[in-house]
C-alpha cells in the first residue's frame, strides 16, 4: 500500500463539520464511525444530546450510520444504544475484518464499498482500514480528553504515520472537503 492511499478523501475538523448532504448526493448511503477520539474522547461513554441529534440528522438525510470500533463491547454498546445504531466492537483495525462482515452486521447486507464511508481520526487505524475495504475515507481531528495515556499513545502513532506523508499532498490541520482526484 502506497502512503498516498491513506490520505483522506475528505478532511474536516470534526464530525459536525462533515457535509453529509453532499456525500449523500455523491451516493454515500452508509457510514462507519470510529468511536474513540472520533465521536467521543477515549473511554467516554457519555453521548451528548448534540451527538445524538447529529446521528438523527444523518439518518434523516438518508445515510445509515453504524459504529466500528476496536473498543470493547462494554465501552461501545452503550454508545450504540444511545445513538440507536448497529455496532461492531473489538474490531482490531486496521487489518482485521472484511466488508461482507461489516455489511451484514451493520447494514443488513445492502451496502457496497463505494456507497460506504469510514469516519475516523487515525491514519493508521481508520484510513488504512477504509482503503483496505475500498471505502470513502473521511478524517477528523482527534477529540482530546479521556484517558491521557491512551490519548498520548494515539498521538504518537498518528504523528509517526503523518511524518511519512508528503506535505504537498496532505497537511494535517488544513481543512478541506470534497473528493480527491
Amino acid at each position: 500500500m502506497d502512503l498516498d492511499d491513506i490520505i483522506p478523501d475528505t478532511y474536516v475538523k470534526s464530525v459536525y463539520d462533515i457535509d453529509y448532504v453532499k456525500l449523500y448526493d455523491n451516493n454515500i448511503k452508509f457510514a462507519l464511525f470510529d468511536v474513540d477520539c472520533t465521536i467521543l474522547p477515549f473511554d467516554d461513554r457519555k453521548v451528548t444530546d448534540e451527538l445524538a441529534d447529529l446521528f438523527n440528522h444523518i439518518k434523516c438525510i438518508g445515510i445509515l450510520p453504524g459504529l466500528y470500533s476496536s473498543g470493547s463491547y462494554k465501552r461501545v454498546e452503550p454508545v450504540a444504544r444511545r445513538l440507536n445504531v448497529n455496532f461492531i466492537s473489538g474490531a482490531k483495525k486496521p487489518f482485521s475484518g472484511d466488508f461482507v462482515l461489516v455489511n451484514n452486521i451493520l447494514f443488513n447486507g445492502v451496502s457496497t464499498p463505494k456507497m460506504t464511508m469510514m469516519v475516523g481520526d487515525s491514519f493508521y487505524l481508520d484510513m488504512i482500514f477504509a482503503k483496505r475495504l475500498g471505502l470513502y475515507k473521511v478524517m477528523v481531528d482527534a477529540i482530546k480528553g479521556g484517558d491521557k495515556l491512551k490519548t498520548l499513545a494515539n498521538d504518537v502513532v498518528q504523528t509517526t504515520a503523518y511524518s511519512f506523508i508528503s506535505r504537498d499532498k496532505f497537511t494535517y490541520g488544513k481543512y478541506y472537503t470534497g473528493e480527491r482526484g
